[in-house]
């Protein structure tokens, strides 16, 4: 089974474009999405129905409550672009998967709001350690998650930690990055291979969207991010 995680699109069109062309060209089984539809660029609505159209899963980011349950006056942009059954969509995600592939137990979530504090693969291993127990208090093998918006992988005592890095908003490498997990249902022998990907996608263009798009909050950031990389609030 051949399953790809993608996270953190927030309102980048053609970086979703490129990754649909991509998720064909690879034949995936399914496509799970670990979080942050929206936000920061100006197409959240065209992301998020990408989203709900094409994923198998869907959980929920920091971002998506933050949206969904309008905390911050400031995105109100947002509210009004994604309507109100949108909203309600963003609210109820659930927060967490749980997985079985290849005999390894693998648990998946977005980050924050799961993690008090965003936490990176650089981190003290006192900190990440924790995150291979699930809301179940199941020990799991691999952790994969999202929202530091920088692919990532690392080996700790208890198992495989990663990151599958950001369609839409990419940190450190400005292209559209996702993972794929491959691994069997009910060969607990079999092999599980984890692919961090990126691609190109035409900034440009995303650039040009963002412009045009009178009203995005703080959107010299986003500008500046996809620029660039570099984190820029």
């Amino acid at each position: 089974m051949r399953i790809a995680l993608v996270a953190d699109f927030h309102g980048n069109w053609p970086a979703t474009q490129a990754l649909e062309m991509d998720l064909k060209r690879r034949g995936v089984d399914h496509v799970y999405c670990l979080g942050d539809l929206v936000g920061k660029g100006p197409s959240s609505d065209r992301t998020f129905d990408w989203v709900v159209a094409n994923c198998d899963l869907i959980l929920g980011g920091n971002w998506d409550y933050g949206v969904g349950y309008r905390q911050y006056v400031p995105d109100g942009f947002y509210w009004e672009q994604l309507g109100e059954k949108r909203l309600e969509f963003l609210r109820n995600l659930p927060l967490e998967k749980t997985l079985t592939l290849s005999g390894r137990r693998i648990r998946l979530f977005h980050g924050r709001p799961m993690m008090r504090e965003l936490a990176v693969a650089q981190d003290d291993a006192a900190l990440l350690e924790p995150f291979f127990t699930d809301c179940n208090g199941f020990a799991c093998d691999v952790v994969g998650y999202a929202d530091a918006h920088r692919q990532a992988m690392r080996t700790l005592n208890q198992g495989l930690f990663f990151n599958c890095g950001s369609v839409g908003n990419a940190m450190g490498v400005p292209k559209c990055c996702y993972a794929i997990l491959e691994g069997e249902e009910r060969d607990p022998a079999a092999a599980l291979d984890i692919r961090l990907i990126t691609l190109p996608y035409d900034r440009e263009q995303a650039q040009k969207d963002a412009l045009a798009a009178p009203g995005v909050p703080r959107i010299e950031t986003y500008l500046r991010e996809v620029q660039t990389g570099i984190y820029s609030r």
